[in-house]
């Protein structure tokens, strides 16, 4: 009597036909996944554009995207001496994050020195206040976002030097508007908003009164995943809680700028895509243009909350410039439709 089984060929077939079975199905099983962490960064989004209108119903006003040495004077919600932190540390308390917020020490600058009056030192690490901005906050990153919760190093890819040492990465940036010839990130800083114009700002922010083309019509906040390794230009970043007043821009291109690496980019130029959603300038080996502007690991394209609290998926393939009006507060041109 023969004895029963498998042949061969029989064997390989079924394999075969597993393997595609398998093929088949994988694509699915991962747009699943990716939608559930789609779905997990929206709530991350509506949670915050709720946090900011929370803030705003407090203290009348925004909160700035990040404060940098000396008295914030501009804004009646703070009042410590604040120096060089972000805007997430004053949302902690509308996160449900208050014992952390009352662990933050205000009055230490996050470049290590005590300085009650204007000034503080650019480099130092604050150990103060470490063991708070190291914290995750769940809030703060989207599932989707790889390198979400890794702490800073510096260009060297050390832990040291950089005033945001420890500080875990966040997936979200502040809109802070758009770079143009005449509104440099580092012009008026201290105790005035950003001549950026977008909700956000450098020791300042809008207040809905500011916002004429409506709320419905202006980025309030923004996925951004950094450039692609954890030596990010030191300045350029979307670092956590604590860190230097350039490190919570979400900018837009809208006009002549020109680079640390020699490049003028222009309002028409092919460059000036690299400004838009997912745009990466490719020659920048620190990934720079890519890290403070808008940008995500969903396929194509980038969430956003705006300054209503409802939420957005902008795609990548958005023109620059529609971009700009949305980042832009007060131009008074609402899009309408986009």
């Amino acid at each position: 009597m023969a004895r029963k089984g498998f042949t061969l060929v029989e064997l390989l077939v079924v394999i075969a036909i597993i393997g595609i079975l398998v093929a088949l199905l994988l694509p699915a099983i991962q747009a699943a996944r990716e939608a559930a962490r789609r779905t997990q960064c929206v709530n991350n989004l509506k949670q915050l554009g709720l946090a900011i209108n929370n803030y705003h119903d407090t203290h009348k006003i925004f909160p700035p995207a990040v404060i940098g040495s000396g008295q914030h004077t501009n804004n009646p919600g703070l009042v410590y001496h604040v120096k060089n932190t972000t805007g997430w540390t004053l949302l902690l308390p509308f996160l449900e994050q208050q014992a952390p917020y009352e662990q933050y020490d205000f009055n230490v600058c996050s470049s290590s020195a005590r300085n009650p009056v204007v000034t503080a030192p650019v480099m130092g690490n604050d150990t103060v206040n470490q063991p708070v901005y190291s914290l995750r906050f769940a809030a703060l990153e989207c599932p989707s976002h790889t390198k979400a919760g890794e702490q800073r190093t510096n260009q060297a890819g050390t832990e040291d030097l950089y005033s945001m040492r420890g500080a875990r990465r966040t997936s979200y940036f502040f809109s802070t508007g758009s770079y143009t010839d005449d509104n440099s990130v580092y012009s008026n800083m201290l105790g005035r908003r950003l001549l950026g114009l977008g909700a956000f700002g450098s020791d300042g922010a809008a207040r809905l009164d500011d916002i004429m083309d409506g709320t419905s019509n202006a980025l309030a906040i923004g996925e951004s995943v950094g450039g692609t390794t954890t030596k990010i230009d030191a300045n350029w970043g979307p670092w956590g809680l604590c860190g230097t007043r350039t490190c919570c821009h979400g900018v837009v291109m809208v006009s002549n700028f020109s680079s640390t690496s020699g490049t003028t980019f222009t309002y028409t130029s092919a460059h000036a895509r690299d400004y838009g959603i997912n745009g990466a300038y490719q020659n920048d080996p620190l990934g720079r243009r890519f890290a403070w502007t808008f940008s995500s690991q969903h396929p194509g394209g980038a969430q956003f909350v705006l300054c209503d609290g409802s939420t957005r998926f902008l795609s990548d393939s958005m023109d620059y410039r529609t971009l700009a009006r949305l980042a832009f507060v007060a131009d008074k041109e609402p899009l309408g439709q986009f």
